[in-house]
């Protein structure tokens, strides 16, 4: 078994963590202030959101220099310092690498922008005009065509599939994957323990004379054209090849927003050089109200489906069986908070509880975002205007041409917009919450408990993740089996089994008592959300009550 298959991962957005030089962002020594924090929680994995040197265009997924830390977050002592005192609490650190695009500002594409010969040429994807126009018509994901012009030659394109200030890579240049590989050892040889690959299914590109056949915008986005196409399996075999050699147990985790469970199994095949396990976006069992369509899917209002979420689950618990571990979370950095997303039928911590105990004692490796833990909300923005991100920019135009009126387009972005979820840190009750003294980089009304408040609270729901997170690292919930269990609509139950040990989780997801009937055996209540009852081998919940148990 690999540390990795028995990661517990805590997901950092830096600069929204905890603030010690008092500039209104986030920084390394305030990861550091909390590393102690972060072990007693039951963390033993800490993921960290783009480190290196970056204008700052896409929050720090434009990188303009790999081999050094930016400095509003800290310098490499810093780094030093952070690596040293988590691998002393035995936490393993794993850097999130963009590896399917640099800045336009990185040295690689400035300098073949300006020389036509330059060796980094190459590095980039270049096109001539056609016809007079963009290469094809393929869509930006930030809006848009995916070809920029280049600024030194009017008759050119290079590409880019996100902003343009970040052109995309020429994966199929080995000098590339090297280059890449060498960024990733260059960070290995610092004691840094895994890397999530961002964005890893989109370095392999279809042909550019090919063009879609949407009709519905100028440019639509058509991922067939640069997601999940083979070359991507074979582009990162040689890089995964030569990083495992330099260590063999570094964890890599991939982004792969679009995979389906079938990518998923592809992309952590044991017997070949991909990642040890991936990630997607796209598994949270939501249902899409798409009564109106001139909403784009993403910010529409969406709600929980018990139904569609067993589907899920036990579609990729069997398919990744024998082949790798699923990823547990319920949302990232790139999507609002799941309090918020979810249209859930009441603020109640007990359904926050819930939450937490059907998902992350599942086989599989728990992914949580910083302030999860205390039940925290997203940023509730005051006006449309305070949206600068360009998903928003471009919701906020588009709507506007439709006779939407702000505070309709305010209520779809606080619901859905990623930037709600990159709020500060809840430490405290302070004017700003005890993340800094002045004010954050990303700040708006937010309503959630803080850390100070649920440390005294023994029911609080930081508090009950601290008992979960124990529980899982029993081996029935690390290791054991996973098979979901027949129960009526409104029960999600499932148990776990290894050898001589057994578990079961039910989780009630109604406003009416339920009961289930535990297969037969002497069980013992481990952790429940509220007082429930087990007799006569039924287990007895109350609304949205939630219940895990173990057996020898």
């Amino acid at each position: 078994m690999n540390w990795y298959d028995q990661a517990i991962i805590y997901q950092i957005y830096p600069k929204s963590f905890q603030d010690t030089n008092d500039d209104g962002i986030g920084d390394l020594q305030g990861i550091i202030k909390h590393l102690g924090y972060i072990k007693d929680m039951g963390f033993n994995t800490i993921w960290l959101n783009p480190i290196f040197v970056s204008p700052q265009v896409d929050n720090g997924y434009d990188v303009s220099n790999y081999f050094a830390i930016d400095p509003i977050l800290g310098d490499t002592n810093d780094f030093s310092e952070m690596m040293t005192k988590a691998h002393e609490l035995g936490l393993h650190i794993i850097l999130d690498l963009p590896i399917n695009h640099t800045s336009d500002q990185h040295p690689w594409f400035q300098d073949a922008v300006n020389d036509p010969h330059s060796i980094f040429r190459d590095y980039y994807i270049w096109h001539s005009k056609v016809d007079g126009h963009e290469p094809n018509n393929w869509g930006s994901f930030f809006g848009g065509s995916v070809w920029e012009k280049n600024p030194t030659d009017p008759d050119e394109y290079y590409f880019h599939l996100f902003d343009k200030k970040m052109p995309d890579l020429n994966w199929k240049n080995p000098e590339v994957q090297k280059s890449v590989a060498d960024i990733a050892k260059f960070w290995l040889e610092k004691g840094v323990d895994g890397f999530r690959l961002d964005a890893f299914i989109h370095i392999a590109k279809a042909n550019f004379e090919q063009n879609s056949l949407d009709s519905s915008t100028k440019f639509p986005i058509d991922d067939k054209f640069y997601a999940k196409l083979p070359a991507v399996k074979d582009y990162m075999s040689g890089f995964v090849k030569e990083i495992k050699a330099f260590k063999p147990d570094v964890f890599l985790f991939g982004e792969a927003s679009s995979a389906k469970a079938r990518d998923a199994a592809e992309y952590t095949r044991p017997d070949e050089h991909v990642c040890d396990v991936v990630v997607n976006s796209d598994n949270y069992g939501e249902v899409y109200d798409d009564s109106n369509p001139d909403i784009p899917k993403f910010f529409q209002d969406r709600k929980l489906s018990l139904e569609m979420l067993k589907q899920t689950y036990v579609t990729w618990e069997s398919i990744l069986d024998h082949v790798s571990l699923p990823t547990l979370t319920w949302g990232n950095h790139d999507i609002s908070r799941v309090l918020d997303r979810l249209n859930l039928p009441v603020h109640d911590d007990k359904i926050t509880k819930l939450l937490a105990m059907m998902l992350f004692l599942q086989r599989g490796i728990p992914v949580i975002y910083y302030g999860e833990e205390i039940g925290m909300h997203g940023l509730k923005y005051q006006k449309v205007a305070d949206f600068s991100d360009q998903r928003a920019v471009d919701l906020i135009s588009s709507l506007r041409q439709k006779d939407f009126t702000d505070k309709q387009i305010l209520r779809l972005l606080n619901n859905q917009d990623e930037m709600t979820a990159r709020g500060p840190m809840q430490w405290d009750s302070t004017q700003y919450r005890g993340f800094s003294k002045e004010k954050p980089w990303n700040w708006a009304l937010v309503d959630s408990n803080n850390v100070d408040q649920e440390i005294a609270d023994p029911d609080s729901i930081m508090n009950f993740y601290r008992e979960l997170l124990k529980i899982k690292k029993h081996d029935c919930f690390t290791s054991g089996d996973y098979r979901l269990l027949i129960t009526d609509s409104n029960i999600y139950a499932y148990q776990r089994k290894t050898a001589d040990k057994q578990g079961i989780v039910v989780a009630n997801f109604s406003d009416q008592k339920a009961e289930f009937t535990l297969p037969k055996n002497v069980w013992r209540k481990v952790l429940a959300n509220e007082s429930s009852e087990v007799e006569d081998g039924v287990v007895k919940l109350g609304p949205w009550g939630c219940c895990a148990l173990e057996s020898n």
